[in-house]
């Protein structure tokens, strides 16, 4: 499974928690991480881990996209 693959299946995800378990069931290192990590513009400290990384790449990609959406579902004018 490609990167791209992996994170297409990430965003249609309804939590987080199912994305982090997603990822760690998958057979995916952590230089592929790094990597995502580096396209989508995200910051790693240069001795993280890969459960670490794995929180941050979700946190930041999944965890925003269904904040906003919750937002937007709950906004009264």
């Amino acid at each position: 499974m490609t990167n791209d693959e992996i994170y297409k299946k990430i965003m249609i995800m309804e939590s987080v928690k199912a994305a982090v378990t997603f990822i760690k069931t998958c057979e995916i290192t952590k230089s592929d991480l790094s990597k995502l990590c580096k396209r989508y513009n995200l910051f790693v400290a240069e001795k993280a881990t890969k459960e670490e990384i794995i929180t941050l790449f979700v946190n930041s990609t999944l965890g925003i996209k269904l904040k906003k959406k919750s937002n937007n579902k709950f906004k009264t004018k």
